[in-house]
């Protein structure tokens, strides 16, 4: 979907939350357009919001009040909240970060490795095992166009919550 803020999606939130979200926004009518435009349909429409300015104080308030609190609360319920909220604060950190990125579907073989961080890694707050399942992604990208980009961001997730142990 098209994207402002700090990577705020419209193409994946209702109009209603847009509003509410981004309500002090000076063109908070026009990101409302963009609620559920996605893939062809969404870049199609981005040539008409490359004008829309968002200051980094706003979207930082819609990141740290908004969009951060629910991608918390999504993580808490994929990863099942008493075996999440157990982890150090930096491994939960490394999981919100992969669920923000990712989604919080544990369906399909592409979602392996994060079954098995909710199903062996944390009951157990192995967080050693976590961090491995983070790298162990990779296969994902592999000799995509955004592969390196990917895989590194979950080498930080895993350096993360290794920092946890």
């Amino acid at each position: 979907g098209i994207t402002w803020g700090i990577g705020y999606d419209g193409g994946h939130q209702t109009a209603r939350d847009i509003r509410a979200a981004w309500g002090m926004h000076a063109e908070v009518d026009r990101l409302a357009e963009t609620a559920g435009l996605v893939g062809d349909r969404a870049r199609t429409a981005l040539p008409a919001y490359r004008d829309v300015v968002t200051p980094y104080p706003m979207a930082y308030d819609v990141f740290a009040g908004t969009s951060l609190p629910a991608y918390r609360s999504s993580t808490r319920t994929a990863f099942r909240a008493p075996t999440f909220d157990a982890l150090p604060a930096d491994a939960q950190g490394a999981l919100v970060s992969l669920i923000y990125n990712r989604g919080a579907s544990m369906t399909g073989s592409r979602n392996a490795e994060k079954r098995d961080i909710r199903d062996v890694c944390l009951p157990t707050a192995d967080v050693r095992c976590i961090a491995t399942k983070l790298r162990a992604m990779c296969r994902l990208w592999a000799g995509t166009p955004n592969g390196q980009g990917l895989c590194n961001r979950r080498e930080d997730e895993a350096r993360l919550a290794e920092s946890a142990a």
